[in-house]
């Protein structure tokens, strides 16, 4: 029997106009659900002078207010607990989960039996298009506290078909981790872009190995968005099929991946999630087709306990809404940035992962590795922007200077400003075994 093409295939290959139909009609029924039942909501609808009976269809979107995240934490603050936008009752709860906290209080996030469901509907769906199939095996070395890549991820591919060892890096450690990949050796190399090359460098020196000798096929590749030049590196590296993943746990754990046709990640939230494109500094809709950019949006239009409305997850994204061989219509995306990653430099619109896509893009002569030092908070930057560059261990010290003019020249004609380049030797720049950091703050050295 030939192996299915889609996960769902009604939903992931269901036409716009039907799609559209279905969706205003989700929206309705939520919006009225969420007036009836959110405080916070209900304050923030009636001071726009809206209720529910205002929302007839897709088109009427607009008129409901943004969600932030640090709007939702200040709900939690006055209402205490999840907060003022907690739809379902407590004890209907079977799981509490939310952000880390790392740039703040943690944002708590609540799922009921239903909810939970509809997040394993989810990951199987952005899975299944990733290329993973019941009988695939990963190591899951996220946190299992709050963080939404550990618990919910393990649960979700668990009931996909998929076996799960979980093993935080943080407490398990790389040494026995390696370990557990050569005993049972797992089909998926499950983690984020940044983290392979930490893991890479440690089979390769600790163990002596070869990483394509450990036995991974494919890779899962979540929490930052992945450059072609990363992706290049990580398959010859590893001697796998890397796939980008993508997913928030302020919405839902799992919303977009690649599939085998590539030209970004296919959005999986059909008649669950619904996504907008809005101007981040207008914040005035845009029309999703190809060769927009724009913050995406988040409305969740079947959520039990904790919904969200407009939410502004602040990822800046390119669109192709181009039809895809795999048969999905749904749009695709990659993410260019973050809104709140983002620095002007001298006027200039400037997103950090950008720029190390041009630094990645000069290897195998640098090592991939830079820090964008900030030696004021930003965003806006009124000096030339001084970037550390990593070059790698095979270019002569008399090579650097034509390196760095490269770079200079690159970033120029690519990202229209012109930056400070200093080569840094390499292993210089500390390794993240999560993700990506961009910035050296040396302001925060200097106070």
């Amino acid at each position: 029997m030939p192996e299915k093409l889609y996960w769902n295939e009604e939903v992931e290959t269901m036409p716009k106009n039907k799609l559209d139909s279905l969706e205003g009609e989700l929206l309705c029924k939520e919006v009225a659900y969420i007036y009836d039942q959110s405080p916070y909501y209900r304050r923030r609808m009636d001071e726009l002078g809206i209720n529910s009976d205002d929302i007839k269809g897709l088109e009427d979107i607009v008129k409901l207010p943004f969600t932030t995240k640090d709007d939702l934490r200040q709900s939690q603050i006055e209402y205490g607990s999840l907060g003022g936008h907690l739809c379902a009752p407590k004890k209907s709860l079977v799981r509490i989960q939310g952000t880390s906290g790392t740039t703040g209080r943690p944002l708590y996030v609540g799922l009921t039996r239903r909810d939970a469901d509809v997040w394993k509907e989810l990951f199987a769906r952005h899975a299944w298009a990733g290329g993973l199939r019941p009988g695939d095996s990963f190591i899951n070395p996220a946190n299992f506290t709050l963080f939404v890549g550990g618990l919910s991820e393990s649960i979700s591919a668990e009931a996909m078909g998929i076996c799960v060892i979980p093993a935080p890096l943080g407490s398990t450690g790389v040494e026995k981790m390696m370990d557990i990949i050569q005993e049972f050796k797992p089909t998926v190399l499950f983690a984020t872009p940044s983290a392979t090359t930490f893991l890479a460098e440690y089979v390769k020196e600790s163990l002596k190995m070869d990483p394509k000798d450990m036995g991974f096929t494919k890779g899962f590749m979540a929490g930052e968005a992945l450059a072609e030049e990363d992706r290049t590196l990580i398959e010859k590296t590893w001697g796998i099929v890397a796939r980008n993943f993508y997913g928030l746990a302020d919405v839902a754990a799992d919303l977009a991946s690649e599939c085998d046709y590539l030209g970004g990640m296919h959005y999986c939230g059909q008649l669950l999630v619904y996504a907008e494109l809005i101007d981040p500094i207008t914040l005035e809709p845009k029309k999703i087709e190809t060769g927009a950019e724009g913050e995406i949006v988040y409305t969740t239009i079947d959520r039990e306990a904790t919904p969200v409305i407009r939410y502004r997850c602040r990822d800046v994204v390119s669109v192709n809404a181009e039809p895809c061989g795999c048969g999905r219509t749904s749009f695709r995306f990659t993410v260019i940035g973050r809104s709140d990653d983002m620095l002007k430099v001298k006027g200039v619109n400037v997103f950090p992962s950008a720029v190390k896509d041009v630094i990645a893009s000069y290897a195998p002569r640098t090592t991939g590795e830079m820090r964008i030092v900030l030696y004021e908070p930003g965003p806006a930057i009124g000096t030339n922007l001084e970037i550390k560059v990593e070059y790698a261990e095979n270019v002569q010290k008399s090579e650097l200077e034509a390196l760095a003019e490269d770079i200079r020249n690159t970033i120029r004609k690519q990202l229209v400003f012109t930056p400070i380049i200093r080569m840094v030797p390499p292993s210089t720049l500390e390794r993240s075994t999560y993700k990506i950091e961009y910035f050296e703050r040396a302001y925060e050295k200097n106070t």
